[in-house]
């Protein structure tokens, strides 16, 4: 019976303790940091996949930049939420303020996978450790090795293979633009770019890198500046430092006589692109 009591009495004191220290926790600790109470309410907007496209270690990090200015949004845009109108409209309504999607871009590949194949690469299944043998298996050492790096960071699965070309080709559609592909490709055959983008240039050989011994692809462009001399209003830059053509991302203009001017049919129209219509 006495061993009872105690144990009672010793379980009664324990109680009391916690209830003084919860009680003098709650009198005298700080309150939750309203900043971070911030940060937990920008989170809950964001997509939570902790890319790493914005910039930020996740998407936690990325929140508490925002809840420290939200100019955040446009130095450092995460691409996935900015085309989540939705999810935009909310977190503006939230914060006081009212936020933009900004312009949507998306990923384009400046290969057409046309490039003879030197040898058979067996090595390790990846473009950067088959770009580190002879600067990688195809004809063209600037060309798309195919394997895929770009596929394996792609957030929203945008990216797939074309095994018949040994290339990889994106999505438009599904494409956020965020940018991962572009970082990831050893090759710098990736571009991101607005995706009201007209047209494109589908290779990457540019003679200023010239490696002996290696050449462009039947498709590859030969540089003759074809398609910057029909272009009479600024369709087409030419670029003196690749030699190689390119276009404006502001203006956006259609550049439909330099299409048919392009002698290898290397400019690729994007119909899908508002510029047409």
């Amino acid at each position: 019976m006495d061993g009872q009591i105690v144990i009672i009495t010793f379980l009664t004191i324990v109680g009391l303790g916690c209830g003084v220290a919860i009680y003098l926790a709650n009198k005298f600790l700080p309150e939750e940091n309203e900043m971070l109470k911030k940060t937990e309410e920008i989170a809950q907007f964001l997509p939570g996949m902790n890319c790493g496209a914005c910039g930020k270690p996740g998407c936690f990090a990325y929140a508490g930049e925002v809840a420290k200015t939200t100019t955040t949004f446009s130095t450092h845009p995460c691409q996935t939420f900015l085309n989540d109108e939705e999810a935009v409209k909310s977190m503006g309504d939230m914060l006081g303020m009212e936020l933009s999607g900004g312009e949507k871009k998306i990923a384009i590949v400046h290969c057409a996978g046309d490039s003879d194949v030197l040898y058979e690469y067996e090595g390790v299944d990846t473009c950067k450790a088959a770009r580190q043998l002879s600067g990688g298996y195809k004809q063209c050492s600037f060309a798309c090795l195919g394997f895929g790096d770009c596929m394996d960071v792609c957030p929203v699965d945008a990216i797939h293979k074309d095994e018949q070309k040994r290339i990889v080709t994106i999505d438009p559609e599904a494409c956020i633009g965020c940018g991962l592909c572009a970082k990831e490709c050893p090759q710098v055959v990736i571009e991101i770019v607005p995706a009201d983008m007209p047209q494109y240039l589908a290779c990457n050989y540019t003679p200023r890198r010239d490696i002996p011994g290696r050449e462009k692809c039947d498709l590859g462009c030969i540089h003759c500046r074809k398609c910057f001399k029909v272009s009479e209003n600024g369709e087409v830059i030419w670029d003196k430092e690749t030699f190689m053509p390119k276009f404006d991302h502001e203006l956006l203009l259609p550049a439909p006589a330099a299409i048919e001017a392009c002698p290898k049919d290397v400019i690729l129209k994007r119909s899908s692109s508002k510029k047409w219509k």
